[in-house]
């Protein structure tokens, strides 16, 4: 089987912003409260759903793997380059990246208002 320099460039930008998901919930657990809850986005009405800390800063990161992996498990390579999909993967990851960045703010300043 053969991969081409498409995929891997797929892939090294999913890998990228997994860690960089990683590293705000790193970010998270290190700056919030032991008793912190965080907002899990709950579709396109929004924030809604406030879980436990822990949970949370999980949860986003497992999620963007699992939905990378079903774009990617979904993409079918054609002759003319990228296809959709693995255009897609990347933007897919992202949109989650950039809900829990928002996400782990919001946290933060309703955990700074409640001291």
């Amino acid at each position: 089987m053969r991969i081409d320099t498409l995929s891997i460039d797929t892939l090294v930008v999913g890998g990228l912003v997994l860690l960089a998901m990683v590293g705000i919930s790193v970010y998270g657990w290190r700056t919030l409260p032991p008793d912190a809850r965080v907002p899990l986005h709950r579709g396109p009405g929004g924030f809604g759903n406030w879980q436990p800390k822990a949970r949370a800063l999980i949860t986003y990161p497992v999620g963007g793997a699992v939905v990378f992996a079903i774009v990617l498990t979904a993409t079918t390579r054609g002759k003319s380059g990228k296809t959709p999909l693995e255009v897609i993967a990347p933007l897919a990851i992202l949109a989650i990246f950039f809900t829990q960045y928002f996400a782990v703010m919001a946290a933060i300043r309703k955990a700074s208002r409640n001291d």
